[in-house]
């Protein structure tokens, strides 16, 4: 149940943070769609063939419906004159799906009975890997390689998940407190522009 909720939480907010991109960058209809498609879907396609599981979003409709149902909602508001202009509520709902993720990740490597190294791995890879696919397709440097903590923040929230589920903490309750710590964290970064060092 916790990895049905991080992941349609993460698929929700990732659908929304590729709509905002594509509009950003002026694409067409077909291109705001498959942003929000890449963006929500992209990492977790890659984490369940990181961790040799069927993709779950190419096996369950559900996760498409969600993508087309947030996307339409948004491109209506859009066109009813309510767009969504706000950088803040832009990152916020970024920081959501990022985090989401990132735990759906490190829990599937969990189950799988990944090591500390694999459970890291598809955190991280959960959590960037469909930013990444949609920048690529729009010809941007990942945001992952100059946005302050966002890489950082889905590695420590698998080796936090890692390092509760070893001490037998309770799952919902770490998992939780995992998710409100990392989202913090992140928009902390945000408002007081926290970056890794650039040479």
């Amino acid at each position: 149940m916790l990895l049905l909720i991080a992941e349609y939480l993460g698929i929700a907010a990732f659908a929304a943070s590729g709509f905002y991109i594509a509009v950003r960058h002026r694409l067409d209809l077909l291109g705001i769609y498959l942003s929000a498609f890449l963006t929500a879907l992209g990492g977790g396609i890659l984490r369940d063939l990181l961790s040799d599981r069927p993709p779950y979003s190419l096996t369950h409709s559900l996760p498409s419906v969600v993508v087309v149902a947030v996307t339409t909602i948004l491109i209506w508001r859009r066109m009813q004159d309510h767009p969504w202009e706000s950088k803040f509520l832009f990152v916020f709902v970024d920081a959501l799906g990022m985090v989401s993720f990132a735990v759906s990740g490190a829990l599937v490597g969990l189950e799988t009975g990944f090591n500390l190294a694999g459970v890291v791995l598809l955190a991280f890879t959960t959590a960037v890997g469909g930013g990444i696919l949609r920048d690529v397709l729009l010809n941007r440097i990942p945001y992952l390689l100059h946005g302050g903590f966002y890489g950082v923040i889905a590695v420590l929230v698998g080796a936090l998940l890692y390092l509760l589920h070893h001490l037998h903490a309770p799952r919902t309750l770490g998992v939780t407190l995992v998710f409100l710590f990392a989202v913090t964290l992140r928009m902390i970064a945000y408002l007081r522009r926290w970056h890794l060092p650039v040479l």
